[in-house]
C-alpha cells in the first residue's frame, strides 16, 4: 500500500499579485554606537548612521512588496534617482513579471551604468517584487527558490575598522561571548589583523576583507605576510576591484582562498572572475547586483564552476531578509554577514538579531516579517 502525504494548502497565487498602483522609495537613517569607524566612506569620516533606502511597490489588489537599494552616508542623490528614473517605468506594470519587468529597466537604464546606483535602484525593485509574489502565493519567499536547505542560518560578525591592537582584540572577545563563531575584520595593517586573529584563536575563525587598498605588488607582500595567521578567506586585497587579472595573480600564489564580488554588477561581472581564474568564493550583493533574480543566476553558476557562493550583506533592511532567503535555499548553506554595531532602534524591531551567532529564517508570505513603520516614520530623513 501506498501512502502519500497529504499536500498543503496554498491560499493565494501568482495570479493574485496585481498590476503596480503605487511605488515609492524611502530613506532611513537609524544611528548605531560603535567604537570604531565604518568602513563604507573612503572620502570622509561618515557619520555614525546607517541608510537604508527602501523601495515599496503596492499592486492594485492591495499587496505591498519591500525593496532595498545599497545606500550610504545619507544618500538623498541615489534616492532622487530611483524617484525620477526607476519607480516611473515600475508603476502600470503587472508585478508578477518579475524577469520582464527587471529587463526593461536594465536594457532601457544601459546607458547609466551596469554597476553602481542605476543597478542599485533595480535591485530594490526586483526584491519588492519577489516579496509581492510570496505575499501572493501565500509562502514565505524561500519556497519560491526552491525551498529551505535549513531553518536558520548561521551568522558571521563583521567587525568595522578599529585601527588598534586592543580595540580589534576587544570586539572579536566580545564577538565571541555573543555565540559568533566566525568573525570578519576590516584591518589593512598586520599587527591589528595578528592582534585580533590571537583574540579568536581556538574559539572563532576568522576572514579578513581589506576593501581594495593594494596594489597587485603591496597585495602579493601582504598575502604571503598573512599566511601564517590562517584567515578562512581573503576578500578584495586588489585596487581597483576589477583588476580580475591581479586578483588572480594573488590566488595562484594559493595562500588564501580569495573572496570578491560585492562590487559586481551582474552575473556576467563573475563569469569574468571565473574565466580569469581570480576568486574562490563568490560575494554578490543582493542590494547591488541585480536583486534576487541575478543572484539566483550567479548561485546556480558558481555551484557548476565550483565556486562558492556566499553573498555580501552589510545591509539591514529587506536586503538583509532577502538574503536570509537566499541562503537558506542553497544545498550548502552560505554563512550569513552582519555588520557588528548595535542599533538605537531596530528596523524589524528585532527579529533580525541574531541569537548565538543564528538567525532563524522568517517563516511568513514574501520576506515573511514587516518593518517597524514607527521606526521608519522615526528615522527618515527623506
Amino acid at each position: 500500500m501506498t501512502i502519500a502525504a497529504k499536500p498543503a494548502m496554498r491560499t493565494g497565487s501568482l495570479s493574485q499579485s496585481g498590476r503596480i498602483i503605487k511605488a515609492e522609495c524611502l530613506l532611513v537613517a537609524v544611528p548605531f554606537q560603535s567604537d570604531a569607524k565604518p568602513v563604507w566612506s573612503f572620502t570622509s569620516a561618515p557619520k555614525n548612521t546607517f541608510d537604508t533606502l527602501f523601495v515599496r511597490l503596492e499592486t492594485d489588489t492591495g499587496l505591498v512588496g519591500w525593496g532595498e537599494a545599497f545606500s550610504r552616508t545619507e544618500d538623498r542623490s541615489l534616492k532622487s534617482l530611483v524617484e525620477t528614473r526607476i519607480l516611473p517605468l515600475v508603476t502600470g506594470e503587472e508585478a508578477r513579471h518579475i524577469g520582464k519587468i527587471k529587463h526593461k529597466l536594465e536594457y532601457g537604464l544601459q546607458n547609466f551604468g551596469r554597476v553602481g546606483p542605476t543597478m542599485y535602484a533595480i535591485s530594490a525593485v526586483d526584491i519588492a517584487l519577489w516579496d509581492i509574489a510570496g505575499k501572493a502565493a501565500g509562502a514565505p519567499l524561500v519556497d519560491l527558490l526552491g525551498g529551505p536547505f535549513a531553518n536558520e542560518v548561521e551568522v558571521y560578525a563583521s567587525l568595522l575598522r578599529y585601527d588598534s591592537e586592543d580595540g580589534v582584540a576587544a570586539a572579536v572577545t566580545r564577538a565571541i561571548a555573543e555565540g559568533y563563531r566566525y568573525i570578519k575584520l576590516h584591518e589593512i595593517r598586520y599587527p591589528e589583523i595578528a592582534a585580533a586573529c590571537t583574540a579568536a584563536a581556538g574559539k572563532a575563525s576568522v576572514m579578513l576583507d581589506v576593501n581594495c587598498p593594494w596594489s597587485v605588488s603591496e597585495a602579493l607582500a601582504m598575502d604571503a605576510r598573512l599566511s601564517e595567521l590562517n584567515l578562512l578567506w581573503l576578500e578584495e586585497p586588489v585596487w581597483p576591484p576589477d583588476d580580475f587579472r591581479g586578483l588572480a595573480r594573488v590566488r595562484a600564489e594559493k595562500r588564501h582562498r580569495i573572496a570578491a564580488g560585492e562590487n559586481a554588477g551582474s552575473l556576467q561581472d563573475f563569469v569574468a572572475m571565473a574565466d580569469a581564474g581570480a576568486i574562490d568564493i563568490a560575494q554578490p550583493d543582493v542590494a547591488k547586483t541585480g536583486g534576487i533574480t541575478e543572484l539566483m543566476k550567479i548561485a546556480a553558476f558558481c555551484e557548476a564552476s565550483a565556486i562558492e557562493f556566499v553573498p555580501h550583506c552589510a545591509l539591514f533592511g529587506p536586503g538583509q531578509i532577502a538574503t536570509v532567503h537566499l541562503n537558506a535555499a542553497q544545498r550548502t548553506v552560505p554563512l550569513l554577514e552582519r555588520l557588528y554595531c548595535h542599533f538605537e532602534a531596530e528596523i524589524y524591531n528585532g527579529a533580525t538579531l541574531p541569537v548565538n551567532g543564528r538567525l532563524a529564517v522568517p517563516t511568513g508570505p514574501g520576506l515573511g516579517i514587516e518593518p517597524d513603520q514607527a521606526v521608519i516614520e522615526c528615522y527618515r530623513i527623506a
